[in-house]
């Protein structure tokens, strides 16, 4: 059961990235790329880290550690982006594939990007990396709303109903 939970989480955290896309690319690029009041300083900034994140996540729970994020400077404009992350995506998703409850409970041990070590079960880093996503994909929608480019509703109730 928490197996299926968890590849819904990571379905469920695929489409409300693409329904964001769809807004986002409509923008044109001096707004992507403008300085806002964000984290990681812009529109491109906050796709970068989030995309990033993902793939951190996902190296650490297959045995690596990698020492930093993405440097948004690598990814040219959001067309760069989408096709980076689709990669991470597809590996996500072939992740929880065949994912059982008792692998959900393997811990992961890692280091984090300065060095520390840590170990968290491979249930909490599902469920951090779309309770993560969520919290940039919060942060972004009401800039898209007031740049003209709202998104469609991200509810994981919309998804669970219609969206799959």
């Amino acid at each position: 059961m928490i197996a299926e939970q968890m590849r819904k989480l990571i379905a469920y955290n695929q489409w409300a990235w693409r329904r964001l896309f769809a807004s986002v690319a409509k923008l044109d690029t001096a707004d992507y790329q403008a300085e806002r009041m964000l984290f990681q300083g812009s529109i491109h900034g906050t796709l970068v880290h989030s995309m990033a994140a993902e793939w951190i996540w996902l190296s650490r729970c297959q045995g690596e550690s990698p020492t930093a994020l993405f440097d948004p400077h690598d990814y040219a404009d959001f067309t760069a982006v989408q096709a980076a992350w689709a990669e991470i995506f597809h590996k996500w998703a072939n992740t929880v594939q065949w994912l059982d409850d008792a692998q959900c409970a393997r811990m992961v041990d890692y280091r984090n990007t300065r060095g520390s070590g840590f170990a968290l079960a491979l249930v909490d880093i599902i469920q951090h990396v779309a309770n993560h996503a969520t919290e940039h994909r919060s942060q972004l929608t009401p800039i898209l709303a007031d740049l003209g480019a709202p998104t469609q509703p991200l509810d994981y109730m919309l998804f669970m109903v219609r969206g799959r």
